[in-house]
């Protein structure tokens, strides 16, 4: 007589695992859990790194360009305002003060123009830049940890 399902298939005739295998099944779990995450973490760490190497080298030049230019910007007001002054035969204070502030007015849009779009902190030190692989580093850091915080689909599932 055929044997039924139930009968090929008797649990209690299943075999356990030895303490062995259940060791070694185990070991591999925690051992794929853990090099999965040092792998993850490690690639983490190795963008955050790159990341501050790369801003460091794309940013400290121009920074220290625009520190430069504000000493050219200076100098030339300083200089426009000497031939204001050298262009009067007759000086007449009201006549100077227009044309100065004229001048100045300029000087001032350059200065803003340079605090708003190129990121110049106040500062003329050369040698004190923002852009240091510290500083290149943080950013690099927040840049990865906001990732999606200001996309609306990403923070909406």
């Amino acid at each position: 007589m055929p044997r039924t399902r139930t009968e090929l298939f008797d649990p209690m005739e299943v075999e356990k695992p030895s303490r062995c295998i259940r060791f070694l099944r185990l070991l591999w779990k925690f051992s794929r859990c853990v090099f999965s995450h040092v792998t993850l973490i490690s690639l983490v760490v190795a963008y955050c790194v790159i990341g501050g190497y790369a801003f460091e080298l794309l940013e400290a030049k121009h920074e220290i360009q625009v520190k430069l230019s504000i000493k050219d910007i200076r100098g030339n007001v300083s200089e426009k305002l000497w031939e204001i002054t050298k262009d009067f035969d007759v000086l007449i204070r009201e006549n100077w003060t227009d044309r100065a502030l004229s001048q100045l007015k300029q000087f001032e849009e350059e200065l803003l123009k340079k605090m708003t779009k190129e990121g110049w902190d106040g500062s003329e030190e050369v040698n004190n830049i923002q852009w240091t692989f510290a500083g290149a580093l943080f950013y690099s850091i927040i840049v990865i940890t906001t990732i999606g915080e200001s996309m609306p689909e990403a923070s909406s599932k």
